[in-house]
């Protein structure tokens, strides 16, 4: 998933330019008198939009913007209470993703909208990842993005003013200026040592994943919020649709991200030292086997996806080890996850947005390797108040009440603590079922095509039930269980990793109406389930993945081994016979 250096790297004390616990988060630098900071420049102010400008993005405004953010701009629109993290408030003028210093305000021209003159331009053309800001490109012409930014600004940005030369600067990162330092075995090590020295890993972990100090952190509107994960930076907030650039991680290192507890680090690193950490903190996102980035979709700004999940064969048994060879020549297959908001109790908060999985097979079982990052191990206290077959059950479903008192906001990381948990679902008669027919992907559709569900929890259980509905509690099946097997669950830095072992079936007859018989060379359907148990999760609150298919290469033939090898030797004889027959010709004889 990454390349050899990166793997080392991550297991340092490491993490990197992002949440620190220091005192204050903003407070405009003011740079009077003072020597700026390495690699920044003195800007000006840009003119007020003209009142056209500003009338005409009020329409936008209000027939775009205001859901979310509000009538008065102060991120209390009516979807404002079901978000997490919540809308911008624009009264304050406080805005994260810039290229000026730490506290000022960022850049806007309504007449320049150009990449890295006009912070923020690129943000509504490019939205915010890891967020519900999403990209307005496509939707809203380049005139109406200028409009309606020119309405924020002016009217909707109250303790502040854009135009105030007393009050306000600009300092500006010159970063299309700076040559960024390659980013080389040397430059990565050294960003993983400063990043041990700014002490990033108090907040954001020992391998970047965001677990350091990952409940008690709050923004300047008192919500809660968490540290950056490092090997996710599609999700990071100003990566600009380009997520794999170093040039975002140097800008946000240098500049901070207002209104939180991450600070600039321009005034205490150089120029030179700030390439060292964003090239260490970029190593660090996860890539393809090869070492080069995944490929990110477009629309979505994720991991493009693959719905076949692979799984190669392999004599004797299967390792329980997860550093096993075996194991780490595997590629995994990203599975993307979202919350379950079909049946209540839904989830409307997802803390767990993808899983990787891996599998391998021999003549008996199919193993398959979870990992998935969380960012605290939950295991819930005491019995839980309800039998491991109900589906039907009571737990919060994040119900806000109108105003930011009672929103999902407000009452993250205050939820009843249950077990942390993986699931998969594969259907029995899969083969009965004509294509594109699949039982419903949650839970199965009814008795006559049920679906085998495997669960296991961080409480130690692992569990085999019956689906036939949504809304229908499970059939445990206690002789199947018996089959089934845990091989290896571990939460480390951040990150589960969990190895579950099943039989392949009944080969031989290949009877599909009790168990899911594993038919190598077919496509069989699977669903994936997660649930963080920090998250208030259980039951049907939980994170599900779209239908995936589960697949058994089959064998190499030997032919393919055998083939090759007797052509190549057959092609050399066939060379050596003419070049010695050429020879011959010119020397007057003949064969």
């Amino acid at each position: 998933m990454k390349n050899s250096f990166s793997l080392k790297a991550g297991r340092l004390l490491t993490a990197a330019f992002g949440v620190i616990l220091v005192a204050g988060s903003a407070g405009s630098l003011a740079f009077a008198g003072e020597a700026l900071p390495e690699g920044f420049k003195k800007g000006e102010l840009a003119p007020e939009p003209a009142a056209d400008m500003i009338e005409a993005g009020k329409r936008v405004y209000f027939t775009k913007c205001v859901w979310c953010h509000g009538v008065d701009g102060a991120g209390d629109g009516p979807g404002a209470d079901r978000l997490w993290p919540r809308p911008r408030n624009f009264n304050q003028g406080t805005f994260k993703i810039r290229r000026t210093a730490s506290g000022e305000l960022p850049l806007f021209d309504a007449k320049k909208p150009i990449p890295g003159q006009n912070d923020l331009f690129e943000t509504v053309t490019h939205g915010l990842p890891g967020s519900a800001m999403p990209s307005w490109e496509g939707i809203l012409t380049e005139e109406q993005r200028l409009q309606v930014l020119s309405f924020v600004t002016t009217q909707l940005v109250k303790d502040r003013k854009f135009t105030d030369k007393q009050s306000e600067a600009q300092t500006v990162l010159q970063l299309d200026d700076l040559k960024p330092v390659a980013p080389s075995e040397e430059s990565v090590k050294k960003g993983a040592e400063l990043i041990v020295e700014k002490k990033c890993v108090e907040c954001h972990g020992m391998e970047g994943r965001g677990d350091g100090n990952a409940f008690n952190l709050k923004d300047d509107w008192g919500f809660s919020i968490q540290p950056a994960n490092w090997h996710k930076c599609w999700n990071f907030r100003g990566s600009r649709q380009d997520p794999y650039n170093v040039k975002n991680i140097f800008r946000t290192f240098s500049t901070g991200v207002n209104g939180t507890p991450m600070p600039s680090f321009a005034d205490n690193s150089t120029v030179e030292e700030r390439w060292h950490i964003a090239n260490f903190v970029n190593s660090l996102c996860e890539r393809a086997a090869d070492g080069k980035p995944l490929p990110i979709d477009p629309l979505t700004d994720k991991p493009k996806i693959n719905f076949v999940v692979p799984a190669g064969i392999v004599e004797g048994e299967i390792p329980a080890d997860p550093e096993h060879e075996l194991w780490k020549n595997r590629t995994p297959r990203y599975v993307a996850m979202g919350g379950q908001i079909t049946h209540k109790p839904r989830n409307f908060v997802n803390r767990i947005d993808d899983i990787w999985v891996k599998s391998l097979y021999n003549d008996k079982h199919v193993v398959f390797m979870f990992q998935w990052d969380d960012r605290t191990k939950s295991v819930a206290e005491g019995k839980l108040p309800w039998a491991p077959t109900e589906v039907n059950i009571d737990v919060k479903e994040q119900d806000p009440k109108t105003g930011e008192e009672g929103s999902i906001a407000a009452r993250q990381n205050n939820y009843t603590v249950y077990n942390d948990a993986i699931a998969m679902q594969t259907a029995v008669k899969w083969k009965d079922l004509p294509a594109p027919i699949k039982p419903r992907y949650l839970f199965g559709s009814n008795e006559q095509f049920p679906v085998d569900i495997v669960k296991w929890e961080a409480d130690g259980s692992f569990r085999a039930f019956e689906g036939t509905g949504w809304d229908k509690d499970f059939a445990e099946r206690d002789t199947y269980q018996e089959n089934i097997k845990i091989l290896h669950s571990e939460w480390k830095n951040g990150r589960w990793t969990v190895i579950m072992q099943r039989p392949l079936g009944n080969k031989k007859d290949q009877d599909y109406d009790e168990d899911t018989f594993f038919e190598m060379g077919q496509y069989i359907p699977t669903v994936f389930f997660a649930w963080d148990g920090h998250n208030g999760d259980a039951g049907r609150k939980m994170a599900v993945s779209a239908f995936y298919y589960t697949f058994l290469e089959p064998p190499t033939p030997r032919e393919a081994y055998i083939y090759p090898v007797a052509i190549a030797f057959g092609v050399v004889l066939l060379e050596g016979w003419v070049l010695t027959r050429r020879s011959n010709k010119r020397k007057g004889k003949t064969l």
